[in-house]
């Protein structure tokens, strides 16, 4: 066997070189191949990291605008009450008239004429009676809570101020008082539309973990 590092002769027994010492021991080109080939468990070459592509967000596609049905009942349900009124007193735009010249003419009271008041409270009730059917219609067609309450509180105001203005056509409240009580009723009424609204459009916390406030079982 020859030494790679001196080229003397050496036996094929010999594991080092007789001249210089060096190792013979000699690779073979299938070993040299595995050597220099590389593991399977050696990681590759991770590719290099780019900017991450930011996902392209779907185009907002506005919803097609429908006219409120609903709210069309609403104003025929008044066109409706409006002739119910004005049938049932014949004399009202009369009695309108005069009491407004007897107002520019610094005569008039502050109270309106029997009939005014009468029909005022017939208009206000019949339209507080047509809001609570044009609540009915909404929940019905639309299942929109927000505004099915809207109508309904609408038309509470409008029947509670029909029968304060009958118990001014009997005398029994003033006209102050009858403003003030009608002007509670409509705060008391906005403050719970305001709250309930509220209550049903805003996202409330819910426990990420089912189960996190539950008393533990027995």
């Amino acid at each position: 066997m020859r030494c790679d590092a001196c080229g003397t002769m050496n036996k094929e027994t010999s594991r080092f070189c007789l001249y210089c010492g060096a190792s013979l021991t000699s690779t073979t080109p299938e070993g040299s191949a595995a050597s220099a080939a590389p593991s399977p468990s050696a990681n590759p070459a991770s590719p290099p990291i780019g900017p991450r592509a930011i996902p392209a967000r779907p185009a907002y596609v506005p919803r097609p605008r429908t006219p409120d049905y609903v709210g069309l009942f609403g104003v025929a349900f008044l066109f409706l009450v409006l002739g119910i009124v004005f049938f049932l007193n014949g004399n009202l735009l009369t009695e309108l008239r005069r009491w407004w010249e007897q107002i520019l003419a610094g005569r008039g009271a502050f109270r309106p004429p029997e009939g005014v008041i009468t029909s005022s409270g017939l208009f206000w009730g019949l339209l507080g009676v047509a809001n609570f059917g044009v609540a009915f219609l909404r929940w019905f067609f639309t299942r929109s809570r927000v505004r099915t309450l809207g109508a309904l509180l609408g038309g509470v105001a409008m029947v509670m101020f029909s029968y304060l203005l009958y118990r001014y056509s009997l005398r029994d409240l003033g006209g102050s008082l009858v403003v003030s009580l009608e002007a509670a009723v409509i705060a008391v009424l906005l403050f719970i539309y305001i709250g309930t609204g509220l209550y049903w459009t805003t996202p409330r916390w819910r426990p990420a973990v089912e189960g996190t406030y539950r008393s533990p079982r027995p």
